[in-house]
């Protein structure tokens, strides 16, 4: 079930190993970044214009595969140039796209998303974040929860009511915003491992009519396309293939009895991250333009987190449960982390419950009950 990449796709992995070879071990990331947007490597899929190369979502989902698997925080990568880069793209005014397209291709500018709050978790149509006009532009006052490395970023994509709504999926626009502004606060909540989520409150932060991305009242028509142009399921694979390579370092080295014990458990987490591939690749490979079919995301989503999970019960179960068998302990830390993070799979980025639910949408028994 190996899915080989392309050669279009193997000669882009390849420069991105060669940037990042020339940087050295561990390099700093937002160094790494910048040096990879040099070689117009962030976003490959947008116009050359914009400091891409004209190529499709399947050579960028190539690349933002090495992104992560060489180890830098490729939730960043997606949620600036997915997230927040392709909404300005399709439905962003041609002042925003030649104002900000640049800077996100170049990898100098990090973006966040600013769309759940604690009282609306998935539910976006449960927002109170309001902004109210004020002269040619719009005050907005309210607390968005559950984002990820806000600090680096200098921009967030936030979604708010502009009026009093006539039904729930009314009276939302989205915005960009300025987070160096002085009405922004952002505090981080700790996580069970990896970087905290930060909780963003906005008091009376003023954006202007060109901070406007989409039509003004009408946002929630966008929302869906928003949403998934960050859910590739690519995180998630990453981390599932990264995390299967430290069970496997672990494994080689028990004493040869155990490791044929568990070489079957091994070679089923293999399978499960390698279909997760496969259906990943199979989403970036049959999308129209830049945007993915979202049932083939769905599918692509929750097999990717399904991996993960069933990968590191097995590892936390049969390997963190021995003594430790490597000198330096190096995979053993990869595996407990993972132990920590994998739980969070089912909810973070998109709830496993909602990718069940379109799916189920569109097998016959779902549409009999719709």
């Amino acid at each position: 079930m190996r899915r080989e990449l392309e050669p279009g796709q193997a000669a882009l992995v390849a420069e991105v190993d060669e940037v990042l070879d020339a940087l050295g071990p561990d390099p700093d990331v937002h160094e790494a970044f910048a040096a990879l947007g040099e070689a117009r490597l962030i976003a490959v899929h947008y116009p050359a214009a914009y400091g891409g190369r004209d190529l499709s979502f399947a050579h960028h989902a190539a690349v933002s595969e090495r992104i992560g698997l060489r180890g830098l925080p490729d939730v960043a990568h997606l949620i600036t140039v997915q997230g927040v880069g392709c909404p300005i793209l399709v439905f962003g005014t041609d002042a925003q796209r030649g104002r900000w397209l640049p800077e996100i291709a170049s990898g100098r500018l990090l973006a966040s998303l600013l769309l759940s709050e604690r009282d609306a978790g998935s539910d976006l149509t449960r927002i109170t974040t309001r902004a109210r006009p004020d002269g040619d532009g719009w005050l907005i006052s309210g607390r968005k929860t559950w984002s990820l490395l806000t600090p680096w970023s200098r921009v967030a994509l936030c979604s708010v009511r502009t009026r009093r709504e006539s039904s729930r999926y009314d009276g939302i626009s989205l915005f960009l915003v300025d987070l160096a502004d002085p009405g922004v606060d952002i505090a981080p909540t700790p996580r069970a491992a990896g970087e905290p989520y930060y909780t963003v409150t906005l008091n009376d932060v003023r954006v202007t009519r060109d901070a406007l991305v989409g039509e003004e009242h009408k946002g929630w028509a966008l929302l869906p396309t928003v949403i998934g142009f960050e859910r590739g399921g690519f995180d998630y694979l990453t981390r599932a293939q990264s995390w299967l390579a430290a069970a496997g370092a672990e494994l080689a080295a028990l004493p040869a009895g155990e490791q044929e014990a568990q070489a079957a458990d091994l070679v089923r987490c293999e399978f499960l991250v390698e279909s997760a591939r496969a259906l990943a690749y199979h989403a970036a490979g049959t999308a129209d333009g830049l945007e993915t079919d979202e049932i083939d995301t769905a599918y692509a989503k929750l097999s990717s987190g399904l991996a993960a999970q069933a990968l590191t019960r097995w590892a936390t179960e049969e390997l963190l449960s021995r003594p430790a068998a490597g000198e330096d302990g190096r995979h053993r830390a990869v595996l407990r982390a993972a132990a920590a993070e994998a739980p969070e799979l089912t909810v973070s980025g998109g709830a496993q419950e909602l990718q069940l639910d379109l799916i189920a949408g569109e097998l016959m028994i779902g549409r009999s009950i719709r």
